[in-house]
């Protein structure tokens, strides 16, 4: 085994990564400059094998790292052996230790792997690397401190050789446990000495106590009798109580059933009736279009039959006189003061309505919006943890509303202004047309102006169906408008629900994610998982219990999204979120059992793939079983957690979890009731965004035939007579009439609206504005819900009212609209028309109508005519539907009403069954204690004999005689209040006490004739070991020292404490001990060197006579004859020439180069003679104080000891 690669980064001056390549596996030398780091290179190495860098302290941990420019936050050290011998027990060829050191950590890695520094050093130390000898490793300074050695030093050395130490602290160990020993000995003795001594006086106290003891059996047997009595009275009580406890439980499960049936009555009769309002209020909308297109069918209908009639008339009396026509005339004018004179009738009685119309429906928002306000502040309660939130809360919606009525307020003024100004431009408009319908009056029109005026007609006509087209845009905008608002308000209820199925804090952060999703458009944000599975309701229960807060963790692409996420979550302080990431969750497959009593949850979910881990995740460990005791083993069986259909849970670690679950509240259903409704009104949202697309395409439309209308209308004034410039500018003030009118009535329901939401909101800002100086109360006051169930009834009879109103509206104005429709269209044109004939026979554009115009006409008439009775059919069906829900929603009303006042009855019932099963608790506890205390004063009597369960005399005695008796019994006893009660329970105690000391003496004098064997033993062991080292040190110190010096010889010799034993050593050191020698190893106090440099006969001189290189000499002999003794596979020599002359350099140099050829040699010298042997070379390089190693050869080498030397003989 040998070193094949050393790897160094960060380690003192090696910075950058150093590696070591092709070390030759005999003899290796490293040459550098002083300071180069050839000693960190050692230091290096010996980072890696040896105990010496343990237990550092931080700043020594940092003074091994790197300390130069750029920051290096570690270091590590890896040594690739060579295995091939196979003295590392691991099956390779090559074997990688690698010791990597921070400022906070210190870890070793063995193949790559992670490993302890224990497991490194065993390693090591099986491999040949002994603790015991530390000298295959000889750092600088290792030679001068063992050539100044003591021959006591030396003696340690030795004896750490030879593994002295582990004997002695055996040895110490066994001396330690043969003292305790001894004192356990001494203790027993004395136990039993005074156990021997309690034993005799107890044995005169046993006597008594039998005499004692029939006493104390009798006063037993009847407290016994008397407190079983007493048991017996006290639990057939309790059982009376548990009976009629039972008897409520059971009154109080049945009406708790009925009452959770009535509570889901209650909210099926909720949810109809809302469902019906929504259906009312869509028919309502419906019938209003349907007025809306009837009036407009009706308006054409009058004026196409009247054009047809007139065209009829035209052609039947075309041959009468002008006295005819005067006499039509008269008719008509009679026919149109007689309509306006009814119009003008009307008018008041349809502004009355329109107030109270206006009237009710400021009642209704004002009612909705102190409902909306309630209902609001009931289910705000449970976002607030106290007044400071709820008031921080309210200031902001206060504030809001104050600059929302603000806003609607400078709309109101901007509107009346904009009103003012349409009502002022229209009267200039009239004023005008009437002056031009009076000075009209030109030639007959040619029959090219009869063409631009047909083409006019058809733009008209094509306008006036486009107008048609885009008035039922209007009419569905409107209704699509009034549904989203309705669906707005049904996700906020929703979403209501769903907040309340957990804390404030997640709520609050769900919200946020969805909002900073949408905000900075993350595409990886799925969403809550609970809003990513389908759940059969059989299953719901099961999956909610399994995932429990789970339901609300968002599930995102990646974890980078989720970063994102909770970055802005915190900058925003907007609530907690937990989220799985998807790229991070990595859930493991799952058997399942193989059984017909269980089935895998996952199973029954239904989930898009893209979320599968996130699903397993959660769902992947748990099945549902038929019951939990089935479920209970197969997950202990599995390690599975089971769960049955009603929510009990039995998981893998054998915890049952059950009981009632409330489930009317499921987190599942009220978030599929929430995306629902979210679906819904996104679809309406793109139903309304469409219908508005649409009008603007007729807008734009409509424009362009307005254009075009304009464009035939300029022609046809440029060809009519001069007499006729003022009939196109008439046609053109007409229309803007029209329009200005449209706009006016758009304008005036406008600010009615607008003023209906001021009030409203003045409503709103007055209620928060009070509950801001109420006190924080949960939930509703009692006043509160009071006027909570008031303002239901209100509304409804309010909703009532303003129905009879908008229907006797609407059939006034259906008259009146009637009415203006004839006189306007019809009869006031016809009037003007028989007015400019009567003073002209030209310009009228009816004489040119033909036969085909007037079956045209008909045919158009007709088609009206249909569409009108199929309109009036449909509002009479919408009218009948509306009637119907109006009845069914009172019905529904009055049902649920009904239900409530039910629930309330049971409620009352369930309180009383209530107080009193407290009653019966309290008495049971009572009696409960009383029958604790007879058990426990049972127990307290101890074992009792047969005759308390067979002494018919004693239980047939009443309890007075039984409590005389005890009484006569308790005077007897007192007499022996002196006598030991435990003399006989001491007395066996002390016996059996007595044998157990016995035994356990005969084991400690055992176990100290076995510690005294395994001391001899061990001091044995220590002196042959010891012994056997200095001889085999001894013999290779020979020869070793004759192999540096030819000429001389040298020898270890063993000091004595007496002067006649340093004889003795003397004369016989050439030969072996004796065996009384051997037995007074106790008595060496040292180990010194003789050595002769110029003779093998000369008188040998001690080391101290020596001079400094020949000092140097001996230690790397004595050295090297440890290292014989006690082989490594490697060695590391730093400088060891240092101070060696020259011929005993390249004398020392051969002989490394010789025991190369059996183990692997690294030296680092400054010396040119060890650079003439070695098999590779290694120069070691500094530059900005970082250094590297590199393979050089010979004379390279050789290039660094020149320069090195130079360099010191130029200093």
């Amino acid at each position: 085994m040998h070193i094949k690669r050393i790897v160094i980064q960060g380690f003192k001056t090696y910075k950058n990564t150093t590696v070591i390549d092709d070390i030759s596996p005999g003899h290796n030398v490293v040459v550098g400059r002083n300071g180069s780091g050839k000693s960190n290179f050692f230091a290096a190495i010996r980072f890696v094998l040896s105990d010496q860098y343990t237990r550092m302290t931080k700043e020594e941990r940092q003074g091994l790292i790197h300390d130069g420019s750029g920051s290096v936050l570690s270091a590590y050290v890896e040594i690739v052996f060579d295995n091939t011998d196979g003295r590392f027990a691991i099956a390779k060829d090559e074997v990688v230790i690698r010791r990597t050191i921070g400022l906070k950590k210190d870890d070793y890695s063995l193949d790559h792997k992670s490993s302890t520094r224990i497991d490194i050093m065993q390693l090591l130390e099986n491999a040949g690397f002994s603790k015991s000898n530390p000298y295959y490793i000889v750092p600088q300074g290792r030679i001068t401190a063992l050539t100044n050695a003591k021959d006591s030093e030396r003696l340690n050395l030795l004896k750490e050789v030879a593994g002295a130490k582990v004997f002695e602290t055996k040895l110490k160990e066994s001396q330690k446990e043969m003292i305790k020993t001894k004192s356990q000995r001494e203790k027993i003795d004395e136990m039993l000495k005074f156990i021997q001594e309690r034993l005799a006086d107890l044995d005169s106290e046993k006597d008594e106590l039998k005499n004692f003891q029939e006493f104390e059996k009798d006063k037993k047997i009847i407290e016994f009798i008397l407190y079983d009595r007493e048991l017996n009275d006290v639990t057939t009580a309790i059982e009376a109580i548990d009976g009629e406890y039972q008897t409520d439980v059971d009154s109080s499960k049945r009406f708790v059933g009925e009452l959770e049936k009535r509570e889901d009555t209650i909210k099926e009769l909720e949810d109809s009736i809302k469902a019906v309002e929504h259906e009312i209020k869509l028919l309502s909308i419906d019938e209003n279009e349907k007025s809306d297109l009837l009036r407009d069918v009706a308006k054409e209908l009058y004026e196409k039959s009247a054009e047809l009639a007139e065209l009829k008339e035209f052609f039947k009396d075309q041959t009468k006189s002008a006295a005819k026509k005067e006499q039509l005339l008269t008719k008509i004018q009679a026919k149109v003061d007689k309509n306006e004179k009814e119009l003008a009738s009307k008018e008041p009685i349809i502004q009355e309505l329109k107030t109270q119309e206006a009237e009710s429906n400021g009642e209704l928002s004002t009612l909705k919006t102190k409902q909306s306000i309630l209902y609001a502040k009931q289910g705000r309660y449970s976002k607030f943890s106290n007044k400071k939130e709820r008031d921080q809360w309210l200031d902001k919606e206060i504030g809001h509303i104050q600059q929302v009525t603000q806003t609607q307020t400078s709309s109101v003024k901007v509107t009346e202004t904009e009103i003012r100004e349409i009502e002022t431009k229209l009267k200039e408009i009239e004023e005008q047309a009437d002056d031009l319908q009076d000075t009209i009056n030109g030639p007959s029109a040619q029959a090219e102006i009869q063409e631009l005026e047909q083409q006019v007609a058809d733009l008209k006509r094509q306008n006036i169906t486009e107008n048609d087209e885009r008035k039922t845009l209007w009419r569905e905008e409107a209704r699509g408008a009034s549904i989203l608002k309705s669906l707005d308000e049904e996700v906020r209820f929703a979403q209501r629900e769903v907040n309340q199925t957990m804390d404030r804090q997640q709520s609050l952060g769900l919200e946020s994610v969805k909002r900073i999703a949408t905000r900075l458009n993350l595409s990886g944000v799925h969403g809550p998982l609970g809003e990513l599975l389908t759940v059969n309701s059989k299953y719901r229960a099961a999956v909610e219990v399994v995932a429990g807060n789970s339901l609300f963790h968002v599930v995102v692409d990646n974890d980078r999204t989720a970063s994102i996420l909770m970055e802005e979550l915190v900058r925003e302080q907007s609530g907690r979120v937990t989220f799985m990431p998807l790229n991070r969750l990595q859930p493991k497959d799952t058997i399942y059992p193989d059984s017909q009593d269980c089935v895998p949850l996952i199973k029954k979910i239904g989930f898009d793939s893209s979320i599968e881990k996130a699903v397993k995740q959660v769902f992947g460990k748990s099945i549902v079983t038929i019951n939990l005791e089935r479920g209970y083993e197969l997950s202990r069986q599995y390690k599975l957690s089971a769960i049955t259909l009603d929510g009990d849970k039995a998981d893998k670690k054998g915890v049952l979890t059950g009981g009632y679950q409330d489930f009317r509240n499921s987190r599942l259903e009220t978030m599929k009731v929430k995306q629902s409704k979210v679906k819904e009104l996104r679809a309406q949202e793109a139903e309304l965004e469409n219908v508005r697309r649409l009008i603007q395409e007729k807008d734009s439309l409509i424009l362009s035939i307005n254009d075009q209308i304009s464009h035939a209308s300029a022609e046809f004034e440029n060809l009519i007579s001069s007499k006729q410039p003022l009939k196109s500018k008439l046609s053109s003030m007409l229309n803007e009439k029209f329009a200005l009118r449209d706009e006016l009535k758009y304008k005036q329901e406008r600010i009615v609206k607008l003023r209906s939401s001021i009030a409203a909101s003045s409503t709103k800002l007055s209620e928060l504005e009070a509950e801001r100086g109420s006190a924080f109360i949960e939930g509703l006051s009692s006043e509160e819900k009071q006027e909570l169930a008031r303002l239901g009834t209100d509304i409804s009879i309010v909703q009532k009212k303003l129905i009879v109103i908008q229907d006797k509206i609407s059939q006034e104005e259906n008259e009146c609209e009637s009415i203006k429709i004839e006189l306007n269209e019809v009869l006031k044109p016809r009037l003007n028309e028989l007015m400019k004939s009567k003073t002209s026979n030209s310009g009228d554009s009816i004489k040119f109508a033909d036969q085909s115009h007037v079956e045209e006409l008909s045919e158009h008439v007709e088609s009206i005519s249909e569409k009108k009775q199929v309109l009036e059919q449909e509002i009479q069906d919408f009218q009948t539907k509306l009637s119907q829900k109006k009845k069914e929603s009172k019905k529904l009303s009055e049902k649920l009403e009904d239900s409530n006042d039910q629930q309330r009855k049971i409620i009352k019932k369930l309180e009383k069954y209530q107080h009193d099963s407290e009653k019966n608790l309290s008495r049971r506890a009572l009696l409960t204690q009383r029958r604790d205390d007879f058990q426990r004063k049972i127990r307290e009597l101890g074992a009792l004999p047969e005759e308390a369960f067979s002494d018919k005399v004693l239980s047939s005695k009443t309890s007075d005689e039984l409590l005389r008796k005890l009484t006569k019994i308790t005077k007897s006893l007192d007499k022996f209040s002196h006598v030991n009660r435990k003399a006989l329970e001491q007395y066996l105690n002390f016996t059996k006490q007595r044998d157990g000391l016995v035994e356990r003496r005969k084991e400690l004098d055992n176990s100290e004739e076995s510690i005294e064997e395994l001391i001899n033993v061990l001091s044995s062991r220590k002196e042959d070991a010891i012994q056997k080292t200095f001889t085999q040190v001894s013999k290779s110190f020979s020869e070793v020292f004759e192999k540096l010096v030819p000429k001389g010889i040298g020898k270890l010799v063993i000091e004595h404490e007496s002067e006649e034993d340093e004889e003795d050593d003397n004369e016989d050191e050439d030969h072996p001990m004796t065996q009384s020698e051997e037995s007074n190893i106790n008595s060496y106090k040292g180990v010194s060197i003789q050595v002769s440099f110029n003779s093998k006969h000369d008188e040998q001189q001690k080391i101290e006579q020596l001079s400094g290189g020949q000092k140097s000499l001996c230690a790397i002999a004595l050295i090297l004859a440890i290292q014989k003794s006690d082989p490594a596979p490697f060695y590391l020599f730093d400088e060891i020439d240092a101070n060696l002359d020259t011929q005993y350099r390249t004398a020392v140099a051969n002989l490394i180069h010789e025991l190369s050829g059996n183990a692997q040699f690294i030296c680092t010298t400054f010396r040119p003679e060890m650079l003439q042997v070695a098999n590779s070379f290694f120069g070691v390089m500094f530059n900005n104080k970082i250094s590297t190693v590199s393979e050089i050869n010979k004379e390279e080498a050789l290039g660094f000891i020149e320069g090195q030397q130079g360099g010191n003989n130029g200093k």
